[in-house]
């Protein structure tokens, strides 16, 4: 495979491979479309493969057993236009240098009409590969794409173990469709400069450890038509806007949260103090207004029911006749 020194396209995804990374692509520097999906390739995704595969623009590794950290080295790629490292066991943090890939930008598209139009390799891409399809897990489905493939740009680093914040750097990715960080360890806030990401269509970040209240420029994008946020540790309200009262309840359970589409009223999230004593176990009941119902029965039946009776009523007189005038004799 390493003496192919013109391939562009290498697809053999869905088989029983295992071993490393393909050392032998080295020397396939004209590679733009790399498919090593779902096979049970295992070790780390070497730096190698951002030095000397620069013509990238698609990059597959998805449903492997690859571990250790995403190399730097990946975002010198800057032709790439889809990521898919998901269902792997990658760990770290989300490379600070995403904002690189220059080609997930509007400043490139602003160029570009088409993310292939000044490749040196459009035409031979075109030509040879026009038909050439791959897989790509967008909005929580498998969705096959052909000719259009050069107008998605996607970065999928769904179920890893990815830790630490969702970087500046990739929400400077404003040329951007599809974003899933879902299934991983990410912590601290939102960054308001989401935003800024006019593009995106599909935001993903669910079932991580998020945190802080949902920034108020989610609503700035436009185009937005799936956003999943549930399974956090976000709360405060959720922001208005056209598109994400629209979307399902259940893109939002698991968290803090309140405001449609949620059916939880905002102000409802204030507990009262009688419902706060429920949760310290006194199981919702108020004692104060138990005593005072029982004080009231217990005198009612002791002092005043007595007096319809008409010798316990004689007698009870008599008892405060003979105790005031033994107390008038005091004085």
């Amino acid at each position: 495979m390493g003496s192919l020194a013109g391939l562009q396209s290498f697809q053999i995804h869905k088989n029983l491979l295992s071993g490393v990374f393909p050392t032998n692509l080295k020397k396939n520097n004209q590679l733009i479309l790399l498919d090593l999906g779902e096979n049970n390739l295992s070790g780390t995704i070497p730096p190698w493969v951002g030095e000397k595969l620069l013509n990238m623009k698609i990059l597959c590794l998805r449903s492997n057993n690859f571990s250790g950290h995403i190399p730097n080295e990946i975002c010198d790629m800057s032709l790439l236009q889809v990521i898919d490292l998901a269902e792997n066991h990658l760990s770290g943090n989300i490379p600070t240098c995403f904002n690189k890939l220059s080609v997930m930008t509007l400043r490139n598209k602003s160029r570009h009409s088409f993310i292939y139009s000044e490749s040196p390799y459009t035409t031979s891409y075109t030509l040879r590969y026009g038909m050439v399809n791959i897989l790509l897990w967008l909005k929580g489905a498998g969705i096959e794409y052909k000719n259009i493939l050069g107008l998605v740009t996607s970065i999928d680093l769904s179920w890893n173990k990815l830790t630490r914040e969702i970087t500046r750097e990739i929400t400077a990715l404003d040329g951007l469709i599809y974003l899933n960080l879902s299934k991983n360890q990410l912590s601290s806030q939102i960054p308001p400069s989401i935003g800024n990401m006019r593009l995106l269509e599909s935001i993903d970040i669910s079932k991580n450890q998020l945190s802080g209240e949902i920034p108020l420029t989610i609503s700035n994008l436009s185009f937005l038509n799936h956003l999943n946020l549930s399974y956090n540790h976000l709360k405060g309200k959720i922001p208005t806007g056209i598109q994400i009262q629209s979307f399902e309840a259940s893109n939002f359970v698991g968290n803090n949260l309140c405001r449609p589409p949620l059916l939880i009223n905002c102000s409802s999230n204030q507990q009262s103090p009688y419902i706060d004593q429920t949760k310290n176990g006194e199981h919702g009941v108020n004692w104060f207004f138990v005593s005072m119902t029982l004080g009231f029965v217990v005198g009612f039946w002791l002092i005043i029911a007595p007096l319809f009776i008409r010798s316990w009523r004689y007698a009870y007189f008599c008892f405060l006749d003979d105790t005031w005038y033994k107390l008038q004799s005091c004085w």
